[in-house]
C-alpha cells in the first residue's frame, strides 16, 4: 500500500494549485508578477515542494511562465491577435469534430456532453474565479466530450493543449459573462448532433464560438495587439 504521506502531498499540491489559480485569475497576482517559491511557502504555510509542483502544473496550463534563470512568474494575458487566431482554429477543428460526432453519434460522448450541459445549468458566472470556474469547467467538458467523440486523438489533444477555456477565463474579471446564452448554444449543438445533422452541428458550433468571442467585445489585453 502506498504511504499516506505521498497521498497527502498530492492532495496538498492540488489545494495549493487551486489557490494560486484563483489568485491569478482574480488578478491578485498581476500578469508578469514574480512568484517566489519561498515567499509563497511562508504565505500559505506549506513546504516548498507542493508550491513548486503547483507552479509547474500551472505552467503546463499556460497560466504561469517558467524560466531556469528567472524562476516562476504569472504568464502574460495573450493579446487580441492570439485570441482571434484561436477562434479561427477552433472553428475549423471543432467544426470538423462536430460533424464527425453527428455522423457517428457515439453514446459515451453524447452522454458526457449532456452531463456537462446539466452541470452548466446548475452553475453561474461572475467576476470572481470561485463564481465561474465550475461553469467554465463544465463548458470545457462539453467541448472535450465532443472532441473525444470525433475519434481523432491528435486533433483532440491539439485543441486541449491550447487551454482555450482557461485563457478565456482570464478575461472574466473584466467582462462578466451571462451563462444563459452559452447554455442555449450548447443545447443547439447537442440537439443537432443527436439528430445526426452534420451541417447543423457544425453551424451551431461555429455560431457558439463566434458568439462567445463577441461577448468579450471591448476587453483590453495586457499586451498590444
Amino acid at each position: 500500500m502506498p504511504p499516506k504521506a505521498a497521498i497527502s502531498r498530492v492532495a496538498l499540491a492540488d489545494q495549493v494549485m487551486r489557490v494560486l489559480q484563483e489568485r491569478i485569475l482574480d488578478r491578485v497576482y498581476e500578469p508578469g508578477a514574480r512568484l517566489n517559491i519561498d515567499a509563497l511557502s511562508r504565505e500559505l504555510e506549506v513546504s516548498s515542494s507542493p508550491i513548486r509542483e503547483a507552479l509547474t502544473r500551472l505552467a503546463a496550463d499556460g497560466l504561469v511562465a517558467a524560466s531556469s534563470f528567472a524562476g516562476f512568474s504569472v504568464a502574460p494575458v495573450p493579446p487580441r491577435d492570439w485570441f482571434e487566431q484561436l477562434l479561427a482554429y477552433r472553428v475549423l477543428a471543432e467544426g470538423w469534430a462536430a460533424r464527425q460526432v453527428a455522423r457517428r453519434r457515439p453514446a459515451a460522448a453524447i452522454g458526457r456532453m449532456r452531463e456537462s450541459l446539466e452541470a452548466m445549468e446548475g452553475g453561474r458566472l461572475g467576476r470572481k474565479a470561485r463564481d465561474y470556474l465550475t461553469a467554465n469547467q463544465a463548458d470545457q467538458a462539453f467541448h472535450e466530450g465532443m472532441l473525444d467523440g470525433a475519434g481523432n486523438e491528435i486533433l483532440a489533444h491539439s485543441v486541449r493543449d491550447l487551454h482555450p477555456h482557461l485563457h478565456h477565463a482570464r478575461l472574466f474579471a473584466r467582462v462578466p459573462q451571462d451563462i444563459a446564452p452559452t447554455i442555449v448554444e450548447h443545447q443547439a449543438i447537442l440537439a443537432a448532433i443527436e439528430a445526426g445533422d452534420e451541417d447543423a452541428a457544425a453551424a451551431a458550433l461555429e455560431r457558439h464560438l463566434r458568439a462567445s468571442w463577441q461577448r468579450y467585445d471591448g476587453w483590453t489585453a495586457d499586451e498590444p495587439a
